[in-house]
């Protein structure tokens, strides 16, 4: 996915990324612009002519039969430190997007199965994380961590979408 691409406002490419993965996990069939849009605000997406054809390849990786899918971070050849932002960051807007996906099918993470709320914790832990690094740390064993948390982030990620898409949710009436 080329990152370059202008659908971005007031926010990061990994920040929509999260968001509209998140959105898609919830009921990927059923997804809905409005709900990006109402989450992020008219201001943070720069027109609609940009925005759909990234959702629209954001979706088609997400649902790629050889699971190539990854979340859209900032290139390994950037600080260690914008990485590891990046991935907090994009955790924290898939959390955010996964509410309002939630929200369009009538859900919330209560009636998630507890799997699921299992990688949403570990997910929101994530997204809290700072990148502090120092003249100490090893960044060979930081690089490691990360992919380690990058790989984490995408195979949650999809058993998040599968256990929700593939079971459903029970809707709170």
């Amino acid at each position: 996915m080329n990152a370059a691409a202008g659908p971005v406002g007031g926010l990061s490419v990994s920040e929509l990324h999260g968001a509209v993965i998140g959105i898609a996990a919830a009921d990927f069939e059923r997804f809905s612009l409005h709900a990006l849009v109402q989450l992020l605000g008219d201001e943070a997406l720069s027109s609609e002519e940009d925005v759909e054809p990234f959702v629209r390849e954001s979706l088609d990786q997400l649902l790629a039969e050889d699971m190539s899918f990854m979340p859209l971070l900032p290139d390994d050849d950037e600080a260690l430190s914008e990485q590891l932002e990046g991935l907090g960051s994009w955790t924290a807007a898939f959390l955010a997007g996964l509410v309002a996906g939630l929200d369009v099918v009538d859900s919330n993470m209560a009636a998630l199965p507890e799997e699921a709320q299992e990688i949403i914790r570990d997910f929101s832990a994530i997204a809290q994380m700072r990148a502090e690094l120092d003249d100490e740390t090893d960044e060979a064993d930081t690089e490691s961590d990360l992919a380690e948390l990058q790989e984490f982030v995408k195979v949650g990620t999809l058993l998040i979408m599968s256990v929700l898409n593939d079971a459903g949710i029970d809707s709170e009436q």
